[in-house]
């Protein structure tokens, strides 16, 4: 398996990430979870985030802004519907300039022998064209660069 794979498959609302990182279980869902860090590695190196708002708890919310360096703002919002340490969550996710394609988000965090661990990210979209207007933004390579990020971000914590 590589390290990253994206399944799209024609016709489907969902989109499925997998990546592979070399850490442990507990250091990918606590630095995946933590509000500290996440303008460490969250999005595109070319912008920096802030965290407004990260409840990491059943009915909490979550809001990223992320900035260009000319100063255009982008924000992304959710609500946490289920929050299982180290093994799982459950949010939604939404692009604020694009409202109304909210996206289910399940996240597995999975043990590896040798110590590693697997995150496979489900996001179910409400139609099949959100799904293909999310693909064609720009995502799958946004999410190669935003795991490479929390991988490097991670070797340094280790």
């Amino acid at each position: 398996m590589s390290k990253f794979q994206v399944i799209a498959e024609p016709g489907k609302q969902e989109i499925v990430l997998t990546r592979v990182f070399d850490a442990p279980r507990e250091l990918v869902f606590r630095t995946y979870t933590d509000p500290a860090t996440i303008s460490e590695w969250w999005g595109p190196s070319s912008m920096t985030t802030t965290v407004d708002r990260m409840e990491v708890q059943k009915g909490g919310v979550w809001r990223y802004v992320q900035r260009e360096s000319n100063g255009t703002e982008h924000a992304h919002n959710g609500v946490y519907h289920e929050v299982l340490a180290p093994e799982r969550l459950v949010n939604t996710y939404e692009y604020e300039g694009f409202p109304g394609a909210v996206g289910l988000v399940t996240t597995t965090f999975e043990e590896l022998p040798g110590g590693g661990t697997k995150l496979t990210e489900v996001t179910l979209y409400p139609s099949v064209e959100a799904r293909e207007g999310v693909l064609q933004s720009g995502m799958t390579e946004g999410a190669r660069e935003l795991f490479d990020r929390l991988e490097a971000f991670m070797a340094k914590l280790k």
